[in-house]
């Protein structure tokens, strides 16, 4: 209990003086009694899950914190983003009951979707009329479900389908069909952006400290619940991996990643510069610390397409050309430089067995995927040919989100997960050019989510999508980029009705015509005017 309270001390002292700095940085897009509830809402929720020491009970504390702080928000999503990465990811399986054993397993952001989204999803509540727009996505959605619930009782028992059925519901049902049918206007957008930046800047100064430290402070929490949860110390050319409540490095680096392209809208729509500046490069060293290569990739590739949508794509990649110059030169500049350009991929020469191991493992996964190429197998871990890829932890480590998906539910599955992936990146590419037309700080944070949803898939190729949250935010990311796209048809479709409303025809002429203009009204007589301006009084 000792280390987990001084581990308290130091993630309470952290968190505190990033949500000061919040309230400075995101002042003119967040009120103070905003950001000061959302401060109480999390440091609440850090503090239970530092000194409560059974799982359990913490679970239904944090569940009902969340629940109470949604009934306050008039966004309630935001709360959702708000807390999706306050406390450990770390999860255990029910026990069970009526004789069912591990019936289920459940982690904190399970139970926050269930008090946070579930009620939305159910209540309906403040969900958008029905619009074609995101259609194709929905339908790919609904097929992937479908499929997950069919294969989920593929060569098990009907309890083993039952859990992997409802775990997939937990994961994917509330984050996608609430946030692709809640009202995105610009002001829910922009709440809903800082709810989801403010967080990831203050665990990107827990991620500082543990690196600085060599000591990962959340493992503290997770070993106070005494659950059967495996955590392990990573390092990378000297340095510790960091990857605060997460509980792993490169899944953190990705939600860092979402965290910068949308940071990086919040720039672009700030009249204050220096303290979004600073939220940039805060999220920035976040990326740093995690020495993770494909959320660094990914990152770039966020910002990328946020200037090339810009409304002037080629002054947007200018400046980020000559942004990533300057941030490259300041690298190279300190000691730590040297060092992470070594750790580039196909640049660099740190670990590059990492890279092989992959691409070694998309081989030997695909050519498996091509014998049950349809629907995928339920053993493929244990298939003779996959053997070869088994690590020195005695496990086989598929950190090819998309190979899982092939491995798993054949090319079909993975045809429609890449279809809900694209259709949702495309109705957010679409809406924001009209999104423009409607408000330029509207298209600004539609940009933010649709560069994040970018960045995530391209990282998606480098992790699993079953380690802590990952699965949660890639179907959210798609779930706000599809909600975004509506609200903005529907808002353009309101503008165009009210514009035909205002310019209707004009009234009916009065009984006996019109009536004469009055000289007042027909202008000055030509002889009051000087006599260069008469010739234009008499036309």
């Amino acid at each position: 209990m000792f280390e987990s309270v001084k581990a308290l001390i130091v993630v309470f002292v952290v968190c505190v003086g990033a949500f000061v700095f919040a309230r400075i940085a995101f002042g003119e897009f967040v009120s103070v009694k905003i950001m000061d509830r959302w401060r109480n809402v999390f440091l609440l929720s850090t503090v239970a899950a530092f000194l409560i020491p059974n799982f359990w009970v913490f679970l239904l504390v944090f569940g009902a914190i969340a629940a109470l702080a949604a009934g306050r928000e008039d966004v309630k999503p935001a709360i959702y983003l708000l807390l999706l990465f306050a406390v450990p990811a770390a999860g255990e399986r029910v026990p069970g009951f009526a004789g069912i054993r591990n019936f289920l397993n459940l982690a904190p952001y399970n139970i926050l979707a269930i008090a946070v989204l579930f009620p939305l999803l159910f209540a309906g509540g403040k969900t958008r009329e029905k619009t074609r727009t995101g259609m194709l996505a929905d339908s790919c959605f609904i097929a992937f479900s479908v499929l997950s619930l069919a294969l989920a009782f593929r060569d098990t028992t009907m309890t083993d389908g039952v859990r992997r059925f409802s775990t997939y519901f937990l994961t994917a049902f509330g984050p996608y069909l609430v946030f692709s049918r809640y009202c995105w206007s610009k002001e829910n957008l922009k709440i809903a952006t800082i709810a989801c930046v403010t967080p990831l800047v203050a665990l990107s100064g827990v991620g500082l400290v543990e690196t600085l430290l060599s000591w990962h402070v959340y493992v503290n929490a997770v070993d106070n619940w005494n659950i059967s949860f495996f955590t392990r110390y990573l390092a990378r050319s000297g340095f510790l991996r960091a990857y605060a409540s997460v509980l792993g490095p490169i899944t953190f680096g990705l939600f860092l990643t979402v965290g910068f392209a949308l940071s990086l809208s919040v720039l672009a729509a700030s009249k204050r510069k220096l303290f979004p500046l600073m939220a940039v490069a805060a999220l920035g060293v976040g990326l740093i610390v995690t020495f993770s290569r494909g959320p660094w990739i990914g990152a770039a590739f966020g910002a990328f397409v946020i200037a090339a949508t810009m409304d002037r794509p080629l002054t947007g990649l200018m400046r980020l050309a000559g942004a990533g110059f300057v941030t490259t030169i300041a690298l190279l500049m300190t000691p730590m430089g040297p060092k992470l350009i070594s750790m580039l991929p196909f640049i660099g020469d740190v670990e590059p067995n990492t890279i092989s191991y992959r691409q070694n493992l998309f081989e030997v996964g695909w050519a498996y995927v091509m014998k049950y190429p349809f629907f995928g197998s339920e053993g493929y871990l244990n298939a003779p040919e996959m053997q070869s890829l088994v690590q020195g932890q005695g496990i086989i480590d598929i950190v090819n989100s998309y190979l899982q998906v092939a491995l798993d539910k054949g090319i079909v599955g993975l045809a429609l997960f890449v279809g809900v992936s694209g259709f949702s990146a495309l109705n957010g590419l679409g809406a924001i050019k009209r999104a423009r037309a409607i408000d330029p700080d509207y298209a600004i944070y539609v940009q933010g989510w649709v560069a994040a949803l970018f960045g995530a898939l391209l990282t998606l190729a480098t992790t699993t999508n079953v380690n802590a949250q990952i699965a949660e935010v890639h179907w959210l990311l798609c779930g706000i980029c599809v909600g975004a796209a509506r609200s903005v048809a529907l808002a353009g479709r309101a503008n165009a009705a009210r514009g035909e409303s205002d310019s209707g025809d004009d009234p009916p002429e009065p009984p006996g015509g019109r009536p004469a203009k009055t000289r007042a009204a027909s202008g000055p007589s030509p002889a009051s005017l000087p006599p260069h301006l008469r010739q234009y009084a008499r036309r």
